[in-house]
């Protein structure tokens, strides 16, 4: 099996992405976020309350209410988003902390250890911000 980021996983970057391309503190709608990016609504709910939680978010109730980012698009990473919905990411049930009583013999470790670092790292560099500059970018090229 391989391993893949789960749909709440690739959700929450799509809705996050979304709200990140919008004018500073604009409040977005859930319904807006689920029509624009093609997600079930009840997801998208779900998934943006869950972030209103750890404060990637804001949720206001109410007329005039909605979803904002809770920091600037350039300080949320893809990682911070990711592993807020998924959990800190495992490459290998081995590298989950006490999982592997082998692992500081295992002949493999240094490769998994090098694999997961490697991961985490790309999704640390890339910001919300570097994401919905790209997507606005190839929605331009596109509409040209």
């Amino acid at each position: 099996m391989a391993m893949q980021l789960t749909r709440a996983g690739e959700y929450a970057v799509k809705s996050l992405i979304y709200l990140a391309a919008q004018q500073h503190d604009a409040r977005v709608m859930a319904s807006e976020v689920a029509t624009e990016e093609n997600i079930p609504i009840n997801f998208v709910r779900k998934i943006l309350e869950s972030l209103a939680k750890t404060g990637l978010v804001k949720s206001y109730r109410g007329a005039g209410g909605g979803f904002t980012l809770g920091r600037t698009p350039e300080d949320i990473s893809i990682r911070q988003v990711v592993e807020a919905v998924e959990g800190p990411l495992a490459l290998n049930q081995c590298l989950t902390p006490n999982a592997c009583v082998n692992l500081p013999d295992c002949p493999m470790s240094q490769v998994w250890i090098e694999a997961q670092r490697a991961v985490e790292g790309v999704l640390e560099r890339y910001s919300l911000a570097d994401v919905a500059r790209t997507r606005a970018l190839r929605r331009q090229i596109l509409n040209d």
